[in-house]
């Protein structure tokens, strides 16, 4: 998503803003002080704002495709993180609901291991299998979310993980209206493309959602040593 155009992500995103809060609360249990902090996908600030309320550090650098005007304020890296070389050895690699766009974990696994500091912590919430399935149900496409069990075995190859779990949050709208405006504006709608929304398209979602606009969000919490 780019964020400069996001203005109203922040609103919209509570199942980002539950995330993150559940990462960097989690990361306290493990550990609070560092020296440099790299926030891979900064955006609109949700996590930023948390790292600055919670954690205690020296330099903190932000990542991201775009530069939000949020990030205007801090010291950048704008870049696709599978591409940038990142800049120096980071104390703690963090990031919140970006992984799950990521198609190669694998080859970022490695990536951020050597962008580590030896004893570095990589702490990371990801959307997975489960994530808007009432919509993945209707339109038969999702996307590849991968499950605890997958994450585990990627991650451990790299790190040793301190710390693997999973939660659930679920949002209950009004109307259909009120809950395509939410995945409007948080840029997760979990179609590829091929599925398109037209009036008889939107009638018949209207009927498979039979009165209960719910949508599931499923995340997993990491935190992994280097």
């Amino acid at each position: 998503m780019r964020f400069k155009s996001a203005k109203f992500y922040d609103l919209y995103a509570k199942p980002q803003i539950y995330a993150a809060n559940a990462l960097i609360q989690t990361l306290k249990d493990y550990r609070q002080n560092f020296d440099d902090i790299y926030e891979i996908g900064a955006g609109s600030g949700v996590l930023t704002r948390l790292i600055m309320e919670n954690l205690s550090y020296e330099n903190l650098l932000l990542n991201d495709l775009y530069e939000s005007e949020f990030m205007s304020k801090f010291s950048t890296q704008i870049g696709d993180i599978t591409q940038l070389k990142i800049k120096n050895k980071q104390d703690l690699i963090i990031s919140s609901s970006v992984f799950q766009w990521i198609n190669t974990l694998e080859n970022l696994a490695n990536k951020l291991k050597f962008s580590l500091k030896s004893g570095g912590i990589l702490a990371f919430s990801i959307f997975i299998d489960g994530t808007l399935k009432e919509l993945s149900s209707f339109t038969n496409q999702s996307l590849e979310y991968k499950n605890l069990a997958q994450l585990k075995a990627i991650f451990s190859k790299n790190f040793e993980i301190l710390n693997a779990q999973e939660s659930q949050i679920k949002l209950k709208f009004n109307n259909l209206k009120e809950l395509l405006t939410h995945l409007k504006h948080t840029g997760v709608n979990n179609i590829k493309g091929e599925f398109k929304l037209t009036k008889s398209s939107i009638e018949a979602l209207n009927s498979h959602f039979n009165n209960d606009f719910s949508l599931s969000y499923k995340f997993a919490i990491f935190i992994c040593l280097a």
